[in-house]
């Protein structure tokens, strides 16, 4: 994965421009869910050039950002401490953190397993895990399938490839809900709180709905929608038993 990343001929910088809302929606997402919660250590695991570190640090006293990718750990804001380390293998030091985030990462890993393992390892006994998952149940999902008459998959997992990702570079992968909380259940976690999120994530909806209200709508509708896992970004904040 971090040799796409390293890509010259890739920005992930630039495929965040027009992504305003989606980046607020997860702004909103993090702040809902870490409310009033301040911890010491905090560690974003795969998290790109730092796009969630200004969010991220207004709950802790130190940010570490574990990154595979050299290129994005460069664009990083200084003053954080940076690793080179993976989401299955940081090298971090055990029971050494009191919140792992893992955001925008998980759709690129088919097997999740040694994923929470390895969070299960560098937390504290209860700290806390803030991650995020695209959605195989998601309601453009469902709604498409009911148009076609396909079943509804069961499958823990799904596969797809976007159409702005070369073919052969990396892997896209939808997870199933029930699959997550199982995973989290067989790594010692218990969940706190889900949201829905990104829910009115459409090219023509951005068009002619201003983003201040799509965000009002955001606010608004990510816990009511994680009942039925509207969204196709899922977030989660699970706690380590």
């Amino acid at each position: 994965m971090s040799s796409f990343y390293n890509d010259p001929q890739f920005s992930y910088l630039k495929f965040w421009r027009g992504r305003e809302y989606e980046h607020q929606a997860e702004v909103l997402a993090i702040k809902r869910l870490l409310g009033k919660l301040r911890f010491t250590q905090i560690v974003d695991i795969g998290g790109g050039y730092g796009r969630l570190a200004p969010i991220l640090l207004q709950f802790c006293d130190q940010l570490t950002l574990v990154e595979p990718s050299s290129k994005q750990r460069k664009l990083a804001p200084k003053g954080l401490k940076i690793v080179a380390g993976t989401s299955e293998s940081t090298g971090l030091p055990d029971s050494s953190y009191d919140l792992v985030s893992i955001i925008r990462v998980l759709h690129h890993l088919p097997d999740l397993l040694p994923v929470f393992a390895e969070a299960a390892r560098i937390l504290k006994t209860h700290g806390y895990f803030l991650f995020e998952f695209a959605n195989s149940l998601n309601f453009k999902t469902r709604l498409i399938n009911l148009i076609t008459g396909r079943a509804l998959s069961t499958l823990p997992l799904e596969r797809r490839r976007p159409a702005n990702i070369r073919r052969g570079s990396i892997p896209f992968v939808n997870h199933h809900p029930q699959a997550i909380f199982k995973l989290l259940t067989k790594n010692g976690f218990i969940t706190i709180q889900t949201l829905s999120v990104s829910n009115f994530r459409s090219s023509w909806l951005k068009k002619i709905i201003p983003s201040p209200i799509l965000l009002v709508l955001e606010s608004i509708f990510q816990p009511l929608l994680s009942i039925f896992y509207f969204g196709p970004s899922i977030f989660v904040m699970a706690r380590k038993i």
